[in-house]
């Protein structure tokens, strides 16, 4: 699929009634990233947008695509057939491929499509800097996270990105592309050698950035806690909060959403996580996996077409039973 149409989730089985899990890996193929590349190149946005906009409709067409959205806008607008349920598709992955456009763009230009105007979301990002114990900044595949990331360039000190990594994935971050403040990735692909250097990010004074809401390993019991979200459960990561709790570093939820062709932050907070909490215990991060949730639900109710988890991560009672 085109620019940003990554939908990173993969049928396993085969079957159409087999549950959808999430990969790193990018749907689209190279050529059709390198035509969007070259069109950003020659500064040929607005041809580019448009050609994103046929691209996007069609693999809405394609019902193992639209499916892949399903569980998400079912949860957020309830069972839509027919036309309507096409077009709540549509308008989410249309929203997907526009932010990463911009990404593309911010990437390949150096013009950052970024508002970072708050005082407050400047203040509190300066403010844990000053810690020398480092900072862990906690996001969710929700709005524009990925272009973001610029938003952390106004930081004196090195970041991390950590995430599955793929280098062979024709999906790249921004600063991949040449332009911007180079990051360093951690391969979350290796648990423990990830472990090992975020600690270590942490213990230099520096920042990583996690995502809060997918589990590496799918359905970890041990790792993880189960909170509402949307009328469902779900299983969310305790990695952050019990990071923040070992080395002492400072944690700030971020949320950054696309509004109007700009990226703002939406919702940024620190979560204070009392030092030497028990990580054998996932039960005593509770409350801070449930803020997280509650947080992102709000952003969804507020941005129903950017949510961007394309895969049922819902726990069925199987899964709550187990827990």
């Amino acid at each position: 699929m085109g620019t940003g149409l990554s939908y990173h989730a993969r049928h396993d089985g085969g079957q159409g009634t087999a549950d959808m899990k999430w990969s790193s890996r990018s749907l689209g193929s190279p050529l059709q990233y390198q035509i969007f590349h070259w069109l950003t190149r020659c500064r040929a946005l607005p041809l580019a947008r448009v050609l994103l906009a046929f691209v996007v409709f069609y693999y809405t067409l394609l019902p193992q695509v639209r499916r892949r959205c399903s569980f998400y806008l079912q949860r957020r607008f309830g069972r839509a057939e027919g036309w309507t349920g096409f077009i709540h598709a549509y308008r989410l992955y249309l929203n997907f491929g526009q932010i990463l456009l911009d990404r593309m763009v911010a990437g390949t230009t150096g013009r950052f499509p970024l508002c970072v105007t708050d005082p407050a979301v400047r203040a509190i990002l300066l403010e844990a800097a000053l810690n020398p114990r480092g900072c862990i900044l906690l996001t969710a595949h929700v709005g524009a996270w990925q272009v973001g990331l610029a938003g952390l360039e106004q930081v004196d000190r090195p970041v991390h990105i950590v995430q599955v990594h793929d280098p062979d994935d024709p999906d790249k971050h921004y600063f991949e592309r040449g332009k911007g403040r180079m990051f360093h990735v951690i391969n979350v692909s290796e648990p423990i050698g990830a472990f090992v250097a975020m600690t270590a990010a942490l213990r230099r004074g520096e920042f990583i950035c996690l995502m809060g809401d997918r589990l590496p390993n799918d359905r970890d019991t041990e790792h993880n806690v189960t909170v509402p979200f949307l009328g469902g459960n779900i299983a969310l990561p305790i990695s952050a909060y019990a990071l923040a709790s070992i080395t002492g570093a400072e944690l700030v939820m971020l949320f950054t959403v696309r509004e109007k062709g700009l990226t703002r932050a939406l919702l940024a907070e620190r979560l204070k996580v009392p030092p030497e909490l028990s990580h054998h215990d996932p039960g005593v991060f509770l409350p801070f996996a449930m803020r997280f949730a509650q947080a992102m639900e709000a952003c969804v109710q507020g941005y129903p077409y950017q949510f961007f988890n394309f895969y049922d991560m819902w726990l069925d009672e199987d899964d709550k039973k187990g827990r």
